[in-house]
C-alpha cells in the first residue's frame, strides 16, 4: 500500500506543478550586407585585382581558352553569379575590360577581345543587367581576359 500511496502523491504533485516557461528563441543574426566590392571578391573563379582598385579578374584560362571567342565549358557557372551580382546593384555602373593575347598580332587580338565582349554583353543583358550600366574596354596584350570593377 505504501508504494501506491507514494505514486499517487507524486502524480498529484506533478499535476499541480507550474509549467516551466520556455526560453524565447534567440533572435536570428542580422543579415550580412555586402558592399559590391565584397560581393565581387566572393565570386567563383574570380581573383581580386593586384592594384589598389576595387575589382576582380578572371585570370588565365578560367573563363576563355587561348584564342577562343566562346567561354569554356563551365562558363555559366562563373558568369551567372557575376550577372546576378551586377543585376542586384541597379544603381551601380561597371567597367568591364576584355583582353586577348595570341601570337597572331594585335589586329587579331583586338577583334577577338571585341567578339568576347559582344558575347559577354549579350549574356549579361539576357540575365537582367541593363546594358547602359556596362562600360566596355577592349584591350590587347597580356593580362586577365576579363576584369570587372565599378566604373569611375
Amino acid at each position: 500500500m505504501k508504494p501506491a500511496l507514494v505514486l499517487l502523491l507524486l502524480a498529484l504533485l506533478a499535476a499541480c506543478a507550474a509549467p516551466v516557461p520556455e526560453r524565447p528563441a534567440a533572435p536570428p543574426p542580422p543579415p550580412v550586407v555586402q558592399t559590391p566590392a565584397q560581393a565581387l571578391a566572393a565570386l567563383p573563379g574570380a581573383e581580386p585585382l593586384d592594384d589598389e582598385a576595387v575589382g576582380i579578374r578572371y585570370p588565365g584560362e578560367i573563363l576563355f581558352g587561348s584564342g577562343a571567342v566562346l567561354p569554356l565549358p563551365g562558363g555559366p557557372d562563373l558568369l551567372d553569379p557575376l550577372a546576378e551580382l551586377l543585376a542586384a546593384h541597379p544603381g551601380s555602373r561597371w567597367l568591364l575590360r576584355v583582353r586577348a593575347a595570341t601570337e597572331l598580332g594585335d589586329a587579331y587580338d583586338e577583334r577577338l577581345a571585341a567578339e568576347r565582349a559582344e558575347i559577354l554583353a549579350r549574356y549579361l543583358t539576357r540575365r537582367g543587367v541593363a546594358a547602359e550600366r556596362l562600360e566596355w574596354r577592349i584591350e590587347t596584350g597580356e593580362g586577365a581576359p576579363l576584369e570587372v570593377r565599378p566604373a569611375p
